[in-house]
């Protein structure tokens, strides 16, 4: 199975490769692309994700990417987008491959069409990426070798200095619920085992540019969530939703955003919530190759070793975290510390070259707003620092290499939230990573 599926991508792209080359000149009304993304990365993991224990040893992988991305568009009418990707750690599969589904296999990533209806009114169904803003609740998370789509349907408008997106899903998992059976008859259950977190998404984003420098947006989204399994069937849905609003400047020198968002209703735990994140963030050019930030975030939370009535934990779902809370992902990208909150105070510097390489350095001071308690023990709300530094540098027109070192200081408190009681106080993390993305073929017909 897992050799007819690869031949079956491979079948398709050599089509491509000899059809449309021979069709080129024909006409003018279509175009077609196809790129390709080979993105290998080595992580020498020594305190990522959670700090590492004295007598536990680093970790250290290759993982890549491999991506095709085929548009498709007829006029300006219909555009179709087709994009399978394989996620492969180094030696996972076999060196001669067997028939089981095991290791590398390729995967869509992106399978959509998208029809323009009016100049201003279109209509785009499939999986797709939501990434919204700067990627603060709605991001593609384009660092992840797997990245992030959605299964939707979008309307969208777009006329003068207003737009509007809008995104609706509602999914299924019968490969857990109903046998894979694809002609399931009866029930509707849902399970977010090795599936989407969500079985309801109903989403609306407004876009208002004021001016030529400001722009301001608005979000809301209601998400549903059920958690069925055959031993448990449970059909009770939750509804939580959250509310977004973003404003940016963005000029010759400077750019600042001001981002706030509020959470309410039941989370997937049935537990009601009442949340918030707010952020400030802003960028000085000082010239053609430095500039200088500065930002501050504040996460609400839950207080640890206490009894707590209502849920307070804001859940940044669909966020790309690797952004903003330090590259080393210790908060909110999918790592847990007890639900308390986090205010993340960091300054960053950028050196651009004048070949457009660049170098740069992030600082942030971790703190946690709410109380930390392990029986009679309270904890201090520092949870230490963390250092970033990165550089990008292009070897041609395809290719270019990424990389990076990082460390994070960590207290006591750090330790206890992500459960190493006996954590180094140094935990470090280096990565390199090489990306190729050519286009392979350009042609109208």
């Amino acid at each position: 199975m897992l050799h007819t599926e690869k031949r079956s991508i491979w079948y398709l792209i050599i089509m491509v490769f000899t059809w449309f080359p021979l069709h080129a000149q024909e006409e003018t009304e279509n175009t077609f692309s196809l790129s390709a993304q080979l993105r290998p990365r080595f992580e020498l993991r020594d305190g990522v994700f959670r700090p590492l224990g004295r007598t536990e040893k680093s970790a250290a992988l290759i993982s890549d990417r491999t991506r095709f991305t085929m548009d498709y568009s007829y006029k300006n009418v219909l555009s179709i987008r087709i994009s399978p990707q394989a996620v492969n750690v180094w030696g996972q599969e076999n060196m001669v491959q067997g028939a089981e589904k095991s290791g590398s296999q390729f995967s869509i990533f992106e399978a959509w069409a998208n029809l323009q209806l009016t100049n201003a009114w279109g209509v785009k169904a499939g999986r797709q990426v939501i990434s919204l803003d700067d990627e603060r609740f709605f991001g593609e998370l384009d660092w992840a070798q797997g990245a992030r789509a959605h299964d939707a349907l979008s309307i969208h408008y777009n006329k003068s200095n207003f737009e509007m997106k809008s995104f609706f899903a509602y999914n299924q998992n019968y490969k857990t619920m109903y046998g894979n059976n694809l002609y399931n008859t009866a029930d509707n259950l849902y399970c977010t085992t090795d599936a989407f977190p969500y079985k309801w998404m109903q989403t609306v984003w407004l876009g208002y540019r004021i001016n030529e420098q400001s722009r301001i947006t608005v979000l809301g989204t209601n998400l549903g969530f059920q958690q069925a399994n055959v031993d448990t069937k449970d059909t009770n849905t939750n509804f939580q939703q959250t509310y977004g609003a973003n404003y940016t400047y963005n000029s010759k020198r400077i750019t600042a955003t001001i981002s706030g968002y509020y959470q309410t209703g039941e989370n997937i735990n049935s537990s009601y919530t009442n949340a918030y994140l707010v952020a400030a963030y802003g960028t000085y050019k000082i010239n053609k190759h430095w500039s200088a930030g500065i930002g501050s975030d504040l996460v609400s939370g839950n207080n640890v070793g206490a009894a707590n009535t209502m849920n307070k934990a804001f859940n940044p779902y669909f966020h790309t975290g690797h952004k903003f809370y330090g590259h080393m992902d210790y908060y909110l990208a999918g790592n847990q510390h007890k639900g308390t909150g986090l205010s993340d105070n960091y300054l960053n510097l950028n050196y651009r070259f004048e070949n457009g390489n660049n170098i740069y350095l992030n600082l942030h001071q971790f703190f946690t707003p709410n109380t930390v308690k392990e029986t009679t023990k309270t904890y201090s709300k520092n949870l230490g620092q963390e250092a970033d530094l990165g550089f990008s540098y292009k070897v041609n027109k395809f290719t270019s290499f990424t990389g990076g070192y990082s460390f994070y200081l960590t207290t006591p408190t750090t330790n206890f939230l992500k459960n190493t009681p006996d954590g180094q106080a140094y935990q470090q993390w280096f990565w390199l990573s090489i990306k190729v993305n050519p286009t392979l073929v350009k042609s109208k017909f």
